[in-house]
């Protein structure tokens, strides 16, 4: 199949999240045999060329700055860009495009495109995006009414959108309930957030006493935990055992917030890398230590890939598949975990067993394919 793939996330360097999610189906849907056009934004101007994938060709769109009335009125919530339209027609005029497959937040507006052309949408969310905004902490009346009108906002955009793609793709069986309220339920389909196996086989000296959290610690989700897990979990006696690394985007500036300085009672902001591998490998173990969110963390899979143990609470690995985590929910169980901690070969080696079982590439790959012969063939059944 010819597909164009359409995003708003910058991909490349994989350094958070959500560029890993849309990096990794970049790949498998080239690994799958298919010729995929990618329009995606490039705005740490990567060298595209060092992340080149065969049979993937990029084209970028640059990010239009929000003005006041913007803000305000939601609009671009349901505007379309000139110079993304624009794209689209020149892939579509040069090539029989047979499939779009649109990923990550509210980008619905765009389906209309396609469907003047006969051309089936595959949607890809990241998490239950207005049930994740309506978690973001409101402290006063006008923050409370202004998360109220970006969740109504982005539900408006669901709900007049969502349903008119010919597949929705969910990282979790929660999200999946949440968006069969508003979509036929055969055309929801659960693809975990997933990692390539074959990427994760680095080896690093374990450093028992290294304690990692990596996160882009600009979303709200992950400067919350870490303000919990600094004032409710780490004291003097965690710090006299364990140094603890926090790795990702702007993760001194979330730092120096709570503490007033980048290192604080050995803990240590390593700031923005280019790759968070080396840091999870050679740590005695990660902590995801979440209050919010939704979705499947790719933190904790980075981990359960690199056999290295994860101490979490329950909303850290809430949508992921094993028995071989240590949970505590509590600031005081956290700390009695972290100090009853032993890190051993077993538990890591048991991480990658339930890895590979679930959130592997080779997995997801027939999952795809699976999803986008559905549409194929629905497609084909509406025109005979």
């Amino acid at each position: 199949m010819n597909i164009l793939f359409f995003t708003t996330i910058s991909p490349f360097p994989q350094n958070g999240g959500e560029k890993i999610r849309s990096s990794y189906l970049l790949k498998a849907l080239a690994e799958l045999g298919h010729r995929v056009f990618a329009i995606i934004r490039n705005e740490e101007q990567a060298d595209l060329e060092q992340y080149r994938i065969s049979g993937v060709e990029f084209l970028t769109h640059r990010k239009v700055p929000l003005g006041v009335m913007d803000r305000i009125t939601g609009k671009h919530y349901f505007r379309q860009s000139g110079e993304v339209l624009r794209l689209f027609k020149t892939v579509c005029t040069n090539y029989d495009i047979d499939v779009a497959f649109l990923d990550y937040g509210f980008i619905g507006q765009y389906m209309q495109f396609f469907s003047d052309r006969g051309i089936p949408v595959i949607l890809g969310t990241h998490n239950a995006q207005a049930m994740h905004t309506l978690q973001v902490p409101a402290h006063n009346f006008l923050q409370k009414l202004r998360r109220s009108q970006l969740v109504a906002l982005e539900k408006m955009h669901e709900r007049r959108y969502f349903k008119q793609a010919a597949a929705v793709l969910v990282v979790s069986g929660h999200d999946r309930s949440y968006h069969e309220d508003f979509i036929e339920p055969e055309k929801v389909f659960v693809v975990p957030n997933f990692l390539d196996e074959r990427e994760y086989n680095i080896r690093e000296q374990r450093e028992p006493d290294l304690l990692v959290m990596t996160a882009n610690f600009g979303m709200f989700m992950n400067n919350q935990g870490l303000k919990w897990f600094l004032e409710e979990v780490w004291n003097d006696d965690l710090a006299a055992r364990f140094r603890l690394w926090l790795v990702g985007r702007q993760s001194k500036e979330a730092l120096a917030r709570l503490a007033g300085k980048s290192k604080w009672k050995n803990v240590t902001a390593i700031g923005r890398v280019a790759d968070m591998k080396p840091y999870i490998a050679k740590a005695g173990a990660v902590i995801i230590p979440l209050l919010h969110g939704s979705g499947t963390r790719l933190k904790c899979l980075e981990a359960m890939a690199l056999q290295t143990p994860v101490i979490a609470t329950s909303k850290g690995v809430e949508g992921v598949d094993s028995s071989h985590f240590t949970i505590a929910d509590t600031g005081e169980g956290f700390r009695k975990a972290l100090l009853a901690f032993r890190g051993n070969g077993r538990t890591g080696a048991a991480l990658r067993e339930d890895f590979m079982k679930e959130y592997s590439a080779d997995v997801n790959r027939q999952r795809l394919e699976h999803i986008l012969q559905f549409v194929y063939n629905r497609q084909k059944a509406m025109h005979v």
